[in-house]
């Protein structure tokens, strides 16, 4: 009996001496690597595939021009947290996340903002994205994205970036539900030349093929619209031809209202 307790009081001996052991050397490596110093910044770029507003060296540059790049500092001042924060300030980078090596290499993953579509105002070009963000166009970049022109019924000034309120925040939605449809139909995507805001809030659309002017209308019904549009592309231009309308208008149900060229206050309806 005496010879098991001495064994066991040895064995747990050695697990605390061990445990002792491994406790001392996680804190002095802790220590030791607080005090190494940041040498590098390596950066990946989520979404780069898709968009390129902002490159590696873009990041780089904007972290070491800043007050708190980490470069030189030891790792326990390096605040990762203030490096997201300066970095999402950018209107083109949607997040950010930082975190710092073992070995003194800061490494940065960024995530772009995906554009819907781009607004023409007064007050210059912007893009929309996908959550209704609204940023300013990008000069070294171009997002192949449906342009909307006109009458913009959202207050916008030069620099504006964030999500407007209230009944621009509500255009903005409507105008977003019809990106996210022309994305997912790529070959309506590929026909809409130009969308153009009427002064009375309709929408135009203006196509690559025909110079039919489009009025959608409200951004209403979208799928049903399209629909009528298909059905005057299959079944009505192949039988009067493409010359013989100058203007398609899609707002009223069960009617395609299509105006005779260069004869004013005449109209063909055609039932659907």
């Amino acid at each position: 009996m005496l010879k098991k307790t001495v064994t066991y009081l040895l064995m747990a001996l050695v697990l605390i001496i061990f445990g002792g052991y491994f406790a001392a050397a996680s804190i002095l490596a802790r220590k030791g690597g607080e005090k190494e110093l940041c040498t590098g910044i390596s950066v990946t770029i989520a979404d780069s595939s898709v968009n390129r507003f902002v490159s590696g060296q873009d990041i780089q540059d904007i972290i070491t021009s800043s007050g708190i790049s980490p470069l030189g500092r030891r790792r326990a001042e390096v605040n990762l947290h203030d490096i997201e924060t300066l970095l999402e300030s950018r209107s083109a980078i949607k997040s950010s996340e930082a975190s710092i090596s073992r070995d003194g290499n800061l490494r940065i993953t960024v995530t772009q903002r995906r554009p819907v579509l781009r607004i023409q105002t007064p007050a210059g070009a912007f893009y929309v994205d996908d959550t209704g963000y609204i940023f300013p166009w990008v000069s070294t970049f171009t997002s192949y994205v449906p342009v909307i022109s006109g009458h913009i019924p959202v207050r916008l000034e030069e620099g504006y970036r964030g999500v407007p309120e209230q009944s621009d925040r509500k255009w903005i939605e409507r105008i977003i539900s019809l990106a996210s449809y022309l994305g997912s139909h790529p070959a309506w995507n590929a026909q809409i030349q130009q969308i153009y805001v009427e002064s009375n809030g309709d929408l135009v659309f203006y196509n690559v093929i025909g110079d039919q002017k489009i009025i959608f209308g409200a951004v209403d019904d979208i799928a049903y619209k399209f629909e009528k549009l298909r059905i005057f592309y299959n079944s009505i231009v192949p039988v009067y031809g493409w010359e013989r309308y100058s203007a398609v208008n899609l707002k009223f149900s069960d009617q395609i209202i299509c105006t005779l060229r260069d004869k004013k206050d005449i109209r063909k309806s055609a039932a659907i």
